[in-house]
């Protein structure tokens, strides 16, 4: 097979890992496979999900899925203020301003000066982002089902409880 024919045969997940890890361990010898394996994959595994979240479910329904977990994290918590909202759904203080503009153009949410503190404002879902997200949330778990498919129900609950002890876990700032 010529030079440019193996360059162009695609490269299975598996064997990508492998290449990867001997990529790892020629840069750092010392590389921490077990470590490297979790971190790689997991962050593989999330991107592959949340792209395929976005391409097969929510973006046909007209929302990002950034939006969406924006929805989804109101309709949990209730009224909430936006940097909250960033916390909970993991998007950056720095987008919330654009996301949450576009989703009050949209019509599916609405903000209001917090009571408490009048500086501040407070998020909440319109009738409207009510039913865009319970809409959403039952396609969504139908394809959560669908990647959930690939384990068994008793491996699905050890993973997830193990991602929650992942979550739980918080390393010290890695120093210069």
């Amino acid at each position: 097979m010529s030079a440019n024919a193996q360059k162009m045969q695609r490269i299975g997940s598996t064997e990508y890992e492998s290449l990867a890890h001997a990529a790892a361990v020629e840069l750092y010898p010392d590389v921490d496979s077990p470590a490297m394996a979790l971190c790689f994959n997991l962050i593989r595994a999330a991107n592959r999900m949340t792209t395929d979240m976005e391409v097969s479910v929510h973006r046909p329904m007209g929302i990002s899925f950034a939006g969406y977990r924006l929805l989804f994290t109101i309709r949990s918590v209730g009224q909430v203020n936006p940097n909250e909202l960033a916390r909970l759904s993991s998007v950056s203080t720095a987008s919330m301003s654009s996301l949450l503009n576009t989703l009050e153009k949209s019509g599916l949410v609405t903000r209001a000066p917090d009571p408490k503190d009048k500086r501040k404002t407070l998020v909440q879902l319109s009738d409207e982002g009510e039913q865009m997200v319970a809409d959403l949330c039952q396609i969504t778990n139908q394809r959560e089902q669908a990647w959930a498919a690939g384990l068994t129900e008793t491996e699905a609950s050890i993973l997830a409880e193990l991602l929650r002890k992942l979550l739980l876990h918080h390393p010290t700032p890695r120093t210069n």
